[in-house]
């Protein structure tokens, strides 16, 4: 299919719209997210006032999560956060689940194989903790420095483990030493499920946890099949939604297999792609 050509474009307007956040409703210039475009905050209400469920489902931490969610007007309905380890009532304002796990295992086994790599960790809405040298280039709530046996004494529902990287957030490539990193560490997927992401970084979470699964609770909850969902999304971890899904939009500016991987693919995020599309059935 061409950039911004669907192969068989939905008809039937869905039940359940899903959609990522960083790179998807908002553009990130220099480690901040930008607020959504007046289109897309108008989209997500039309959506809304048709009774459709607007779910937000992001690989961030549940604060930043819930500021973008605020941003786009949605005061009711959940976010899906931490690759989909945790979940908010929008409503509630409230932590409405959790999935943690032990990280001690993949801690050795990253600092076995480089000793410079840095943490940070997320417990509920306390901030990320993190060790001395981790960079905090990025907008973000802070817990506070820990050392790694501080980090070892909690399970967490997301580890991130960091080195250096020359590959920025919005190069559209995964970390190459982040990809070596990750290869090497070699995590059983029985114990954990890891993203390897941009600047460095590698998300470790719980076995089996992802953002389909996030999804899928959410839409259980709503009562709506995952034929009846449409996602929307720009990143490698947006992957297992689009699987998921019964209708997947990429981004325009994503990467090529993340664009191959869908079933449309919209203008970019700075075009107000995700308002684009859902004009068509809302």
């Amino acid at each position: 299919m061409s950039d911004n050509a669907p192969s068989s474009i939905r008809e039937v307007p869905p039940q359940l719209v899903a959609v990522d956040l960083d790179g998807t409703v908002v553009d990130y210039h220099h480690g901040q997210a930008t607020e959504p475009s007046k289109a897309v905050i108008d989209a997500i209400r039309s959506v809304r006032t048709a009774g459709v469920p607007v779910a937000v489902v992001t690989g961030r931490a549940i604060w930043g999560a819930v500021r973008t969610a605020d941003d786009l007007g949605l005061d009711d309905g959940f976010a899906s956060s931490s690759h989909g380890a945790g979940e908010y009532d929008l409503a509630l304002r409230e932590i409405s689940h959790r999935q943690t796990v032990d990280t001690r295992t993949a801690v050795e086994r990253f600092v076995a194989v480089d000793d410079s790599v840095e943490f940070a960790v997320e417990w509920d809405l306390e901030g990320w903790y993190h060790t001395k040298g981790f960079k905090r280039d990025f907008h973000a709530k802070w817990g506070g420095t820990i050392t790694i046996d501080d980090l070892l004494e909690r399970p967490t529902g997301r580890l991130v483990a960091r080195v250096a990287s020359d590959t920025p957030y919005g190069a559209g490539i995964r970390c190459p030493n982040a990809m070596r990193l990750a290869e090497s560490a070699a995590l059983d997927t029985a114990d954990y499920h890891m993203e390897v992401g941009f600047n460095g970084w590698i998300d470790v979470g719980p076995p089996g946890v992802s953002k389909a699964s996030g999804l899928a609770r959410i839409a259980e909850y709503y009562g709506v099949s995952s034929a009846d969902t449409v996602v929307f999304g720009d990143a490698h971890n947006d992957l297992t939604m689009f699987e998921w899904a019964g209708y997947a939009v990429a981004m325009g500016q994503a990467a090529p297999e993340v664009r191959a991987a869908a079933d449309e693919v919209a203008p970019a995020v700075w075009e107000d792609g995700v308002a684009r599309v859902l004009q068509r059935w809302f």
